[in-house]
């Protein structure tokens, strides 16, 4: 059964503390730090434990922005989506491919390796990854920070007619295209639908809708 047919098929069991030394992924830590003022004071944050200390800017992640044309109107846009369940969220997330760097892996190769792994769709990287801004996920609560990667897929090409995701064990993901003219009001629609919408797609399609509002387009 599909996230697309069932958003509710997968769901918490159930939720408990867990410690840091029992943690695979992430730790709690305490900041020590220095205001303006002169005080110190503390903060809680979350630290990922698996940042490769060879990536470039310490790097943890990457989110691939991945367009295709219509094969009936090449001027027609399309970007690639996923939909994943998020146990944090508690359900299914609509949102980009992603994934973490690996050790001694560059940040354009992850991002290809990534799409592929995910997807099934072999893509090539737009421009370069030196030049795409580093982002902080969440300031807030985390050093965690990422880089968005843009790519194209030729649908075309032989390996992406039937493309086949070589996901891990414990992975469900469906990608799925929507029309980029419209992405603002079909997440919007999926929302309402109960899907969690990621909150960088979600800034993205606010942006494409606030320059198409500001244009008249």
């Amino acid at each position: 059964m599909s996230f697309a047919s069932d958003p509710s098929a997968t769901r918490i069991l159930s939720v408990k503390p867990l410690e840091n030394k029992d943690a695979r992924w992430l730790n709690l830590v305490q900041i020590e730090y220095l205001t303006p003022d002169g005080q110190t004071r503390k903060w809680e944050a979350i630290h990922r434990t698996t940042t490769p200390k060879s990536s470039p800017g310490g790097v943890d992640s990457v989110h691939i922005i991945a367009v295709r044309s219509s094969s009936s109107d090449p001027t027609k846009k399309e970007i690639l989506l996923e939909r994943q369940f998020r146990p944090p969220a508690g359900k299914v997330c609509i949102e980009f491919p992603a994934g973490l760097v690996d050790p001694n892996e560059s940040i354009e190769t992850c991002a290809l390796r990534e799409l592929r792994e995910e997807t099934g769709y072999v893509g090539e990287v737009v421009g370069k990854a030196g030049g795409n801004m580093v982002m902080f996920g969440s300031p807030a609560s985390s050093a965690a920070k990422t880089v968005f990667i843009h790519a194209t897929i030729d649908t075309g090409r032989p390996e992406n007619q039937t493309p086949v995701a070589e996901l891990e064990d414990g992975e469900f993901i469906e990608p799925f295209w929507v029309p980029l003219a419209n992405l603002h009001s079909e997440i919007r629609k999926l929302a309402e639908e109960g899907f969690a919408i990621d909150s960088k797609l979600g800034i993205y399609a606010e942006g494409l809708e606030m320059g198409r509002l500001l244009h008249g387009a």
